[in-house]
């Protein structure tokens, strides 16, 4: 599991829609079906249940999705970090 997987989940559940995902991903839809398809096989879970015409959320998908949510916010937080501590020098 990657956090660009972690991503394209966050992003699909507040779209519902393939289409409209992969465009706010800048990846092509096929790219972003292929990646959730990945993740729910690694994970042995259907995230995502899929028709025609909508794109919903399953009970685990949802607690999945908010821990993805979680989880994105936290590497955010280690990058702000790490840009602070650039070019600090510390001595002993």
């Amino acid at each position: 599991m990657t956090l660009t997987e972690l991503r394209y989940i966050v992003t699909l559940a507040q779209e519902r829609h393939f289409r409209r995902a992969a465009e706010r991903c800048f990846v092509s839809q096929p790219t972003l079906s292929v990646a959730i398809k990945k993740l729910e096989d690694e994970l042995d879970v259907t995230i995502f249940e899929r028709n025609r015409s909508d794109v919903r959320v399953t009970m685990a998908g949802e607690r999945i999705v908010a821990q993805a949510r979680k989880v994105l916010e936290e590497a955010e937080l280690v990058k702000q970090i790490a840009q602070e501590g650039k070019g600090q020098i510390n001595l002993p």
